[in-house]
């Protein structure tokens, strides 16, 4: 063999131990034994349903996690993610009390090509509670929007009450059980099966509880209704000195439902009765519509409100001029003033029109025969006005009588000696 053929044989060995030695180095040097932490691998756990025989629960949004301590190969750690392990609790294997409870964690699954280090010491806190339930009413949040002359009455739900069951933490969140829907141009009944949802206070939904019904039937009746007059029923009568000038109402009409037979019949509804003995004043009160037997009346037209307005009797002061009467030849009488006050009572509504000249007033001092100084009301009379008005007061006038002494009637002045 010539020097030209072993040279070209040369090169391809030294490629060949060159290559081995590469192998060695990366096996022995850069692909060596290391350990790692891979943090926060989710915790599952299973048989939960298990809590229930012991009346207890899971506390809501508890979020486990552990750290695993991996050893392998640098080429194989560098390859593993948290979805190549599994691991787990089994509720079933415990005795749980309510409170925190440390529990050891199962791996059920990990890579082969490597091992776990830390086995022995992983465990997760889990919180329990008592498991408490309570019966709730299902109510309707199914917004319908009738067509025009149609009416939809409320809805009939089936079950009408369901149990909330979970942990009390999240039961005492439920403030109420929904099937919610939203209907437009609604025209025939509606039936249908619909999600119960537990809601908070908020309206949002409550997770992590259990209903013993998950759907609820509902039938609302939708039918074409009729508007009929409201009439105001009242009894009793008003407290003395009060008038009564109008009593409206706040719906003239209301809708009802039902079979056209029967509503082809009804023109109007009355009120329950409003006792007018308990009005002292202006006021509102509030009365339910009583709707003839076979129908129904539209949702918020149950009840109207009567308004109910009175005329209270109030006073009035006049100053009248009087005459006088029953003057008495030599006795001279005089008034101090040749006006009287007189108050007049009538509701307010017809007093406003009264003038003194309604009022008449004439003073007899025909009773008035010595000297002296006396008190006195004038006669006084209503003038052109009904049986609604009175007269409250009469001021008293003082009348100063002297008699007149005739001339020549020595008696008198003498006081009657010889």
């Amino acid at each position: 063999m010539d020097k030209k053929e072993k040279n070209k044989l040369v090169v391809p060995i030294i490629c060949i131990l060159l290559s081995i030695g590469l192998w060695v180095y990366v096996t022995n040097v850069e692909n060596k034994i290391r350990t790692t932490e891979i943090s926060k691998i989710p915790v599952e756990l299973v048989n939960t349903d298990t809590l229930a025989s012991s009346k207890l629960a899971l506390t809501p949004n508890q979020q486990l996690y552990v750290t695993l301590k991996v050893e392998g190969n640098t080429n194989d750690i560098n390859k593993i993610k948290k979805s190549d392990f599994k691991v787990q609790v089994d509720l079933s294997e415990y005795a749980w009390k309510k409170g925190e409870n440390k529990i050891p964690v199962s791996i059920i699954d990990y890579p082969i090509t490597v091992s776990i280090r830390n086995t022995n010491t992983l465990t997760v806190s889990i919180k329990i509670e008592d498991m408490v339930e309570k019966v709730m009413t299902v109510t309707s949040n199914i917004n319908v929007t009738p067509r025009q002359g149609y009416f939809a009455s409320e809805a009939n739900i089936n079950p009408s009450e369901v149990k909330v069951i979970g942990a009390e933490s999240a039961v005492s969140r439920v403030s109420r059980l929904v099937v919610t829907d939203n209907k437009e141009d609604v025209f025939e009944d509606i039936v249908g099966n619909y999600e119960i949802k537990a809601l908070d206070d908020g309206g949002s939904e409550v997770p992590d509880v259990f209903l013993s019904e998950k759907t609820a039937n509902v039938e609302l009746k939708v039918s074409k209704g009729k508007s009929v007059k409201v009439n105001i029923v009242t009894i009793g009568q008003l407290p003395s000195g009060i008038k009564l000038k109008s009593v409206d109402s706040s719906r003239k009409t209301v809708e009802l439902l039902g079979p056209k037979d029967i509503l082809d019949s009804i023109n109007e509804v009355n009120t329950t009765p409003l006792d007018l003995s308990t009005i002292s004043e202006n006021k509102d009160v509030s009365l339910g519509v009583v709707v003839p037997e076979g129908l129904t009346i539209s949702q918020g037209e149950e009840y109207v409100t009567a308004k109910v307005n009175v005329i209270k009797l109030v006073t009035k002061e006049f100053s009248v001029k009087y005459s006088i009467s029953g003057i008495i030849q030599g006795v001279k009488a005089t008034p101090n003033k040749d006006t009287v006050k007189v108050i007049i009572s009538g509701y307010e509504d017809e007093i406003v029109n009264v003038t003194s000249d309604n009022v008449r007033a004439v003073m007899d001092v025909s009773s008035f025969k010595e000297d002296g100084t006396f008190e006195q009301e004038p006669k006084v009379t209503l003038q052109g006005l009904n049986e609604n008005f009175s007269i409250s007061s009469i001021e008293k006038i003082t009348i100063t009588v002297i008699k007149d002494v005739a001339q020549g009637d020595s008696s008198a002045v003498n006081g009657g000696s010889n």
